[in-house]
């Protein structure tokens, strides 16, 4: 294993966390500047790994494996390739300037924090993971912590925006879920021993019916993420409930992660499944692109303008 660079992005906001934590709540400068410097140390290697990956060689590059349950084939395995560095570099730019955009918070500063810290760390953990377990792992940690950020910190209909968002993302992860594991028991009777392995799992020729039917699972879990029309609704009250730094993230980062999982899992694995509902994908496209820019023309309020035009 070579410098465990990505596990340090990683762990970064999840340490400047738990160093708030300890922290006496009355030193609300101390917690926002300790909540900077976490967010600087992500970024910064955020930035180191974009410029020094090597996009000739391609791939996936700075890889990290830990095997962890060997039975059941899960590791602690990280890599980024050009698909995900992209979004390290854009997650720990929006939380540098989110930790900023903050500022002002004033109740109960150190959890609001660290809570956002804790979310970001979800965030890194998506998109550098090669282990679908882990991939599914640091997706739900994303989904806590931006729930209970929402409803103490947050402003208009807080609750309901917070409830709706989070019942939405549960419903995605049911899916996302039901999808991981049918294709990880499917590709152990064929390779005869389990992995949750991204690129083994491509490897695997799967049947075509299984194939459409694993997409179009993949295809509502992470649709709802995106979001894609008509499992759009989360996102406007979400980002109107939401404080600044959580609306920046749900906007900035957050919508990518489905857009990432559909072409990292669903398109990797099941191109086949990916021909077959192209075209009622491009009518869902088509119908968002259009459906959300005239929604949003009519927006008084900034952050559902966000909302739709995201």
């Amino acid at each position: 294993m070579s410098f465990p660079i990505l596990s340090i992005i990683i762990l970064a906001p999840i340490i400047g966390a738990i160093l708030i934590m300890v922290l006496p709540k009355e030193e609300h400068k101390l917690i926002k500047i300790v909540a900077a410097l976490s967010s600087f140390v992500s970024l910064i290697l955020s930035v180191y790994i974009y410029v020094a990956y090597d996009a000739a060689q391609g791939g996936f590059q700075y890889l990290e494996e830990i095997l962890w349950l060997e039975q059941f084939g899960i590791s602690y395995s990280l890599g980024v390739d050009g698909l995900s560095i992209p979004m390290m570099l854009l997650t720990g730019l929006v939380i540098f300037t989110a930790i900023f955009a903050s500022w002002t918070v004033d109740t109960r500063v150190k959890e609001f924090f660290a809570f956002l810290l804790v979310m970001v760390a979800g965030i890194f953990g998506v998109f550098a993971a090669r282990d679908l377990f882990w991939f599914f792992i640091f997706y739900e940690l994303v989904v806590i912590p931006t729930y209970v950020i929402i409803i103490v910190w947050g402003s208009t209909r807080k609750e309901y925006g917070a409830m709706k968002l989070t019942l939405y993302h549960a419903i995605s992860s049911a899916f996302i879920l039901i999808s991981i594991i049918s294709t990880y028991i499917y590709a152990s009777n064929q390779l005869g021993f389990g992995t949750f392995d991204i690129q083994t799992l491509a490897t695997v020729q799967y049947d075509p019916f299984f194939q459409k039917t694993i997409f179009l699972l993949m295809l509502i879990g992470f649709g709802i993420l995106v979001p894609m029309w008509p499992m759009h609704t989360w996102a406007p009250d979400g980002h109107v409930a939401s404080p600044a730094a959580v609306s920046m993230l749900l906007a900035g980062v957050v919508m990518k992660m489905g857009g990432y999982g559909l072409i990292r899992a669903a398109l990797f694995f099941f191109p086949e499944g990916a021909i077959f509902w192209a075209p009622l994908i491009a009518v869902f496209c088509i119908i968002n692109v259009l459906y959300g820019a005239l929604i949003a023309m009519v927006q008084k309020d900034l952050k559902y303008v966000i909302g739709y035009s995201s």
